[in-house]
């Protein structure tokens, strides 16, 4: 029986790396980890408005050119995206709560996640409560990142 992984992304970041010259290699990548097991989970903050009006962050969910559709025509599967909650005086203890509520709907332990996210308070958080955590400050860093991982799901 395969281990089960969780790989969580910052949505922000997939789009970003997505756009760029390494979007091919970062979706074949992603749906590689996703076909060895890992379980694949976007972040991203929860939205001031929800709005059914098209152009906002979440068309890259839905559209032809969409982060699950291209994952999807590479192989792998997006699980989903989870909101984390904002707020000005709160959000260290949401993003706390935000990472717990993932770790028990997945059913799995904090040293069988990984993180890659851009925002190093989440980062932070999320190392304190052990779990496998790297700030990006790039998209190369990003590729760097899942390359190591997918070594070591290999090995």
């Amino acid at each position: 029986m395969t281990e089960q992984r969780l790989l969580m992304i910052s949505r922000d970041d997939i789009l970003r790396v997505g756009a760029g010259k390494h979007s091919e290699r970062l979706f074949r990548t992603l749906a590689r980890l996703t076909r060895m097991g890992f379980q694949l989970l976007a972040t991203a903050p929860q939205p001031d408005d929800w709005s059914r009006d098209h152009g906002g962050p979440d068309d890259a969910l839905l559209g032809p050119e969409s982060i699950r559709k291209r994952l999807g025509d590479a192989g792998g599967v997006l699980d989903g995206v989870y909101y984390v909650p904002r707020s000005l005086f709160t959000q260290r203890r949401n993003r706390e709560s935000a990472l717990n509520d993932i770790m028990t709907r997945y059913g799995i332990a904090p040293e069988q996640c990984h993180l890659f996210s851009s925002s190093s308070k989440f980062v932070e958080v999320a190392a304190g409560l052990g779990v496998q955590a790297t700030v990006l400050d790039g998209d190369k860093q990003l590729m760097q990142g899942l390359k190591q991982l997918l070594n070591q799901a290999a090995a």
